[in-house]
């Protein structure tokens, strides 16, 4: 079921293509390219996250699906790219990177993006998401929109991945020293849902009365609900990444290390 779908981006769009035009630090300009790939990632003839999502979802009554929720709460803000609910209260969420070049994950996990030339240091998305599910748990719990049974709200369990472009290559460092099992593709995660799917099936046709499961009509409800708290506030592009003002000096020189990682950067 597609609750909700992606939000327009020609404004964002429109933003970052004019900010392309102006003098600005190498950092810089690579930052707004990768936001501006993330916006729009058809453009090199590849398919997108919320694309392969909703091919394979958006027609099953078991998965609910949310792409682009801007949540604030208690002071705390965050963007969450897509959500995946199903009916045990399953809540998987992604963010999703339009990597098409190297990306390298140090064993101290460390983010480190090729922009053709150097590698380039990002905020850790696993860290960012750490972040998004607290919100997201905070919303779920003072909203009390979660389903009850017996009078009792279910508790939900939150898995996050980080979803990276086909074409990317991914250097991670051994298992036993990082965890990066949950830097996939969306193809991969696609592999992945669909087994789950069909083995979801067979659950319910074994066990109809299986007391964690909620029907469609009740995921339904609860995904819309969250979805409704949805607050569309758009990114001001040539803020974040020029703060001192469009075309002025500071704008157009200042250092590497002052530029703004807007792709990690929630609402």
């Amino acid at each position: 079921m597609l609750i909700k779908d992606r939000d327009a981006k020609d404004e964002g769009i429109e933003q970052l293509r004019a900010l392309l035009s102006l003098k600005l630090s190498s950092r810089k300009r690579f930052l707004i390219e990768r936001e501006l790939k993330t916006l729009c990632p058809g453009e090199d003839g590849g398919k997108n996250a919320s694309h392969f999502i909703n091919f394979y979802c958006a027609d099953s009554p078991k998965w609910a699906i949310i792409h682009d929720l801007k949540l604030e709460h208690n002071g705390s803000a965050t963007h969450i790219d897509h959500l995946l609910i199903n009916q045990f209260l399953d809540i998987y969420l992604f963010e999703s990177k339009h990597y098409t070049y190297s990306l390298k994950i140090t064993a101290d996990g460390e983010f480190l993006v090729f922009d053709g030339f150097r590698y380039q240091s990002v905020t850790s998305p696993l860290e960012e998401n750490e972040k998004r599910i607290q919100v997201l748990k905070q919303v779920l719990t003072d909203s009390k929109i979660l389903p009850r049974r017996l009078g009792l709200p279910f508790k939900p369990r939150i898995k996050s991945f980080v979803l990276v472009s086909s074409k990317s290559n991914v250097l991670r460092p051994p298992l036993s020293i990082y965890d990066t099992s949950s830097v996939i593709t969306a193809e991969y995660l696609i592999q992945k849902l669909l087994i789950q799917v069909e083995k979801l099936k067979r659950v319910f046709t074994r066990l109809r009365c299986l007391p964690k499961a909620i029907n469609s009509n009740t995921l339904a409800d609860f995904a819309g609900r969250l979805a409704s708290m949805n607050n569309p506030t758009p990114i001001d592009y040539p803020r974040l990444f020029c703060p001192d003002g469009i075309g002025k000096p500071e704008c157009m020189a200042r250092s590497d290390e002052d530029a703004v990682d807007c792709c990690d950067y929630a609402i």
